[in-house]
């Protein structure tokens, strides 16, 4: 029986324009232009376009065709739908300062990428403790990976990062071929991996990352569905 496969990369945002070889119109569908409309900031808006083109060469090179011939369908606070495939396929996608990471996979998937060296808002440290865990008592960086860790669960979920749902996440160190998500660093940035661990995951990344922690993730109060 095949297996699960993922295809992920991380690329500076300059590196992925540098490959757009066509008109943004003639690739973007209408549900990403009228997206790409609503952004203001130019920053974000390259960030938007290097995400969009970034995922559409994962397609290309994972299932054939060309980037500018893969379709996405643009869903409000959820990732993406791959038109035609929105079932068999699932796509991520992840920004922070000049660095994009997209996945497209065969089963549900989650990423995160956070800048680093970077300091969260007092207010969001209580959401990324442990019941066991007093005030004050995980360094800025840990917390940056908790963050990381949950974002990308939440993603793979295709659910929204509410406090409430952020807070009710319980996480635990364990062995990366166990792990919920693992995490991968580089003097820039945390980037969060949250799949399936017998999913086959091929990476390519600008630099050299450093094999980070597995995270266990478990839902203290689980919903009532």
């Amino acid at each position: 029986m095949p297996r699960d496969v993922a295809h992920i990369e991380i690329a500076r945002i300059a590196s992925v324009f540098a490959d757009v070889s066509e008109e943004q119109a003639s690739w973007l569908s209408e549900s990403e232009q009228a997206r790409l409309g609503g952004i203001r900031l130019a920053g974000r808006r390259s960030q938007y376009v290097a995400g969009h083109w970034l995922t559409r060469i994962l397609l290309a090179r994972a299932f054939g065709g060309t980037p500018a011939q893969w379709q996405l369908l643009e869903c409000r606070s959820l990732p993406p739908r791959v038109v035609g495939h929105a079932e068999s396929i699932k796509v991520s996608i992840s920004h922070t300062a000049d660095w994009i990471a997209a996945a497209v996979a065969t089963v549900a998937v989650g990423i995160d990428l956070e800048q680093r060296p970077r300091a969260l808002d007092a207010s969001i440290e209580p959401l990324l403790r442990n019941p066991d865990e007093a005030a004050g008592s995980l360094d800025p960086d840990v917390l940056l990976q908790r963050w990381v860790a949950k974002e990308a669960w939440i993603k793979r979920n295709a659910e929204s990062a509410l406090p409430a749902r952020l807070k009710r996440l319980h996480l635990r160190a364990t062995t990366r071929e166990h792990a919920d998500v693992c995490i991968d660093s580089h003097a820039a940035f945390h980037f969060g991996l949250a799949i399936a661990p017998s999913c086959v995951v091929t990476r390519r990344c600008e630099v050299m990352l450093v094999p980070g922690i597995g995270v266990e993730v478990s839902d203290l109060e689980p919903d009532v569905r």
